[in-house]
């Protein structure tokens, strides 16, 4: 089967994007359902295409691939509502598009005739226009049925996406979750990362909104040397260096003026550790002192 008629079944940010994304590579966008008219019209105005609905089983079944593109939580009662008012096609692609979700929300799908996968962007998302600036060029977690493993990957290839091979994957909820929890990891945790820098300027009396612009240069600087050097050549600093003292003075100047943000800095120094080893630029006895250090 080679299905190039697409209905989105859910119009939000990720629904837009991928939507609009699609036309782009000709495919016929078909629908684009959600529960509220006005949302749905707008989505379809993005996209520059399809049918604006309310009805999700009346718009997966004016196409051959289908995206359900809804909140995660709901994934699994939209497809088996849908599948229950007969909208899916036999043969038709059922796509989610949930990082931490395996294929079974869509056992409704797969029970209807239809074949399932799950397609999942290695980005961040908050709106449907940076949806369509982000999204090509990033790597997509791929899982499908044998039989839709090539539309899957038709549909990475027409967002320019790249598949990310994972030799450990098993199609289980551990491997869905550890997988989410990465993206969680270098995504959101680097929002609160950051955040927590920023206190430690506050603690000095700085405006936290001059503190970030004073610090997104070092930001984007950072994220340069990992582009350019990888992990763990990009790290730097005084673990890196196997700078004890300073380490100890940052514990003592905490303690004394923020002792609120004693916790996170010894579990990141911990780690930061540990990529130091891995750069090998430190011995064995100073990883050891540093660690020490971080226990009190």
């Amino acid at each position: 089967m080679s299905a190039k008629t697409v209905a989105i079944i859910g119009a939000g940010r990720v629904g837009g994007a991928v939507g609009r994304l699609l036309a782009q590579a000709g495919y016929a966008v078909t629908a684009v359902a959600t529960r509220n008219k006005e949302t749905a019209e707008q989505a379809r105005a993005f996209i520059s295409a399809g049918a604006a609905m309310t009805d999700a089983v009346k718009a997966a079944a004016s196409a051959d691939i289908v995206l359900i593109t809804t909140p995660d939580g709901v994934i699994k009662s939209i497809c088996d509502s849908i599948a229950a008012g007969k909208g899916f096609r036999t043969g038709a692609v059922v796509v989610h598009m949930s990082g931490a979700q395996t294929l079974d929300p869509l056992d409704a799908a797969k029970s209807s005739g239809a074949y399932r996968a799950v397609l999942h962007p290695l980005q961040s998302i908050p709106s449907m226009e940076l949806g369509v600036r982000n999204i090509p060029g990033s790597y997509f977690r791929i899982e499908a049925d044998p039989e839709a493993s090539s539309i899957a990957r038709e549909l990475v290839n027409a967002l320019h996406g790249i598949e990310l091979k994972m030799p450990k994957w098993r199609s289980d909820k551990g491997s869905a979750a550890l997988y989410h929890a990465g993206a969680v990891a270098v995504s959101n945790f680097f929002v609160a990362l950051v955040d927590f820098g920023l206190r430690y300027y506050q603690a000095l009396g700085a405006d936290k909104e001059e503190a970030l612009k004073a610090v997104l240069p070092l930001i984007k600087g950072t994220l340069a040397n990992i582009e350019s050097a990888g992990i763990p050549d990009a790290l730097t600093g005084p673990i890196m260096r196997g700078d004890v003292e300073t380490v100890k003075g940052h514990l003592q100047a905490m303690a004394r003026r923020a002792p609120e943000l004693l916790p996170l800095y010894r579990a990141l120094a911990r780690h930061t550790v540990m990529v130091a080893q891995d750069k090998n630029s430190i011995t064995p006895q100073t990883a050891a002192d540093i660690k020490k250090l971080m226990e009190h």
